[in-house]
């Protein structure tokens, strides 16, 4: 008989079970684990001040351009969350409980397209953020300069590259995990070692 743990993740409705403590035993795999699910509340606190600068930059240079990147930044704010916990967070989780490969293939992938969104975002490519360095520069060059709009892009493009930064160096600790424990094991399906 399979046993069955009760639900408990997130408290306001629960999904799935998620205990990082209880379910892996290795004490280097749980700090790891714990960074990814702190990076994931991060990322959440990340997109809001991405919000929080595109409606300070609509409503300093009025909302006419930039309601595309409100309802992006909303957009990003309520899809990639979820996406990354049941992507990013729970494929690692998997990963070191069940010891399983695809689960750190699925890991090394979705952390890659973590870094990638990153810099989209910190840079702020066409419609890629409002809080990216692009609008930072942008708010600060107006005259008279848009300066509550300038800072929350400040502050947007400091978090999400400092994400960004703490998501490779993840990867790489898992990375390093997994070539030592287990030698003959590679990220990408089909090569040899």
């Amino acid at each position: 008989m399979v046993e069955t743990k009760t639900k408990n993740w997130p408290p306001c409705y629960p999904l799935i079970y998620h205990d990082i403590q209880a379910e892996i035993l290795e004490s280097s795999a749980v700090g790891m684990a714990e960074l990814s699910y702190k990076l994931w509340l991060a990322y959440i606190v990340t997109l809001i001040f991405n919000l929080v600068a595109v409606i300070a930059s609509a409503a300093s240079a009025g909302a006419g351009e930039l309601v595309i990147q409100i309802l992006l930044a909303a957009i990003y704010l309520f899809i990639w969350p979820i996406f990354d916990f049941f992507s990013r967070h729970l494929s690692l989780y998997r990963a070191f409980k069940y010891d399983n490969q695809t689960n750190f293939r699925l890991f090394f992938l979705f952390t890659f397209l973590d870094i990638v969104f990153g810099i989209f975002i910190g840079i702020g490519f066409l419609y890629g953020g409002g809080g990216g360095l692009k609008a930072m520069i942008n708010n600060f060059q107006h005259d008279p300069p848009f300066l509550v709009a300038g800072v929350f892009s400040a502050i947007c493009v400091f978090l999400v590259l400092s994400l960004t930064m703490f998501h490779f160096i993840l990867f790489r600790k898992v990375y390093k995990h997994f070539k030592s424990a287990h030698d003959d094991w590679t990220i990408i399906p089909g090569t040899k070692k």
